[in-house]
């Protein structure tokens, strides 16, 4: 959520917060429409609840036990006793005095999902849109492991030649990285569609890790299919930013471009 590294500290946690949190203010969503402004309010809480796990020192140290595979991987500090395995302490109330010794603890609450069930649902509902503006009457394929797997009609012209079908692959992530394209490369590779170059895979989501990061795995992908394999192309949903491969196809392109301009 925070898009911040494990070992980051209170200082970056609380400066990546304030710069999440700022982008889903409700003054810069008054222009959208309620799902959106939902969206928003969804994706703010998850913030702010991942904002008050990770400053919180047992949360947090729960959190990273979870990470690590449970309480069973967690390691106590050199000279430190192990906390109870099923436990933690939930963080006190401002002015509320500590709790006794013995008392007893309580996990942490589960980590909402609203927020982001409502971008996914969101954003595949508006791409959608603009599959049927940009690429007209897209046939389905099957392709198992994605949200949309569509491959376009080639347009013919009366003075030109027929623009080449595009295989399109569309998976929603909470987080496109590395994990992500690898994930959706075998399946990538299985999808091609007749007319069809390759396919394009639009992997979208509400945080983008770094471009060197995602170019790196799509080389090693590359390496290891021995094969081009399909054309990547990270969308961050929060802005419609995407990250073009230069042989991106144009009407790929026209897609993300409205999805920008589109404000409704």
């Amino acid at each position: 959520m925070l898009s911040v590294a494990r070992d980051a500290s209170a200082d970056d946690i609380k400066k990546a917060f304030r710069r999440e949190i700022a982008r889903y203010h409700p003054d810069k969503v008054q222009h959208l429409g309620k799902e959106f402004q939902e969206m928003a309010a969804g994706i703010a809480a998850d913030l702010t609840e991942a904002y008050r796990i990770l400053m919180d020192p047992a949360l947090r140290a729960s959190y990273d036990g979870e990470l690590r595979g449970g309480a069973a991987g967690q390691k106590p500090a050199s000279g430190s006793p192990r906390p109870p395995a099923s436990t933690v302490e939930a963080p006190r109330p401002a002015g509320a005095a500590p709790p006794h010794e013995d008392a007893p603890v309580r996990p942490p609450p589960p980590r909402p999902t609203a927020g982001l069930d409502l971008v996914r649902r969101a954003a595949l509902s508006r791409i959608r849109d603009a599959i049927t503006d940009v690429l007209g009457s897209a046939d389905a394929l099957p392709a198992a492991g994605f949200d949309i797997a569509v491959v376009s009609k080639p347009k013919k012209g009366l003075f030109k030649k027929a623009e080449e079908a595009v295989c399109l692959l569309v998976k929603f992530v909470p987080l496109v990285d590395a994990d992500a394209i690898v994930a959706a490369w075998p399946g990538a590779l299985r999808a091609g569609a007749p007319g069809a170059a390759g396919c394009v895979v639009l992997l979208m989501g509400p945080a983008v890790a770094p471009a060197n990061d995602l170019a790196a795995a799509v080389s090693e992908q590359r390496r290891r299919s021995r094969s081009a394999g399909p054309l990547v192309v990270p969308l961050d949903v929060r802005d419609w930013e995407a990250l073009f491969p230069p042989e991106t196809p144009a009407p790929v392109r026209s897609l993300i471009q409205r999805l920008k301009d589109d404000k409704r």
